[in-house]
């Protein structure tokens, strides 16, 4: 496959790579990166596509959009972040091929999300109770609605249900 341009412009992609950084950027995912590359693949990873002054959530939402296959790498630390879990429900929204890859956690697990359990609760309920500070009212107020967490944590159960790849670690 061959990568193409849109008529906006915008590069088209045939693999968006959803990831949390700090667990998996340095080791799996960028050795998946330069094989796909390697094959003749357009790839979109943020850290290589992005440049300075790039409005970042245009562009992710669109390398979603033009992707044909999107690769999640669930990690450790991945329902930490919003930019995680909010490109996940771009992915499904899209109805296009997701790629489940669990690195150091079970399908399962995203699965089990309901209060303490697991990283994954563990994380949506840290999520659940961040407040910001409401200038108006001068009070704090929830960060994420009820209604934002739970579609989080549909995404997430959604994805633990497709076939993927379980890993533990990547030694280079």
């Amino acid at each position: 496959m061959a990568a193409s341009s849109s008529t906006a412009g915008c590069v088209s992609y045939e693999v968006f790579l959803n990831h949390r950084g700090p667990d998996v950027k340095k080791n799996f995912v960028s050795h998946l990166y330069r094989r796909l590359v390697s094959q003749g693949l357009k790839v979109f990873l943020d850290q290589q596509e992005l440049q300075q002054g790039d409005y970042l959530t245009s562009q992710i939402e669109s390398a979603i959009r033009t992707a044909s296959v999107h690769v999640a790498v669930f990690s450790p630390g991945y329902a930490d972040s919003i930019w995680c879990l909010n490109e996940l429900l771009l992915m499904l929204e899209s109805r296009k091929t997701i790629i489940p890859v669990f690195y150091g956690v079970k399908p399962s697990e995203l699965r089990w999300t309901q209060g303490n359990h697991g990283k994954y609760g563990e994380a949506l309920q840290s999520l659940a109770n961040k407040t910001s500070y409401d200038d108006q009212p001068r009070q704090k107020k929830l960060r994420y609605d009820s209604n934002t967490i739970d579609s989080w944590r549909n995404a997430l159960a959604r994805v633990s249900h497709i076939s993927g790849f379980e890993l533990e670690t990547c030694n280079g």
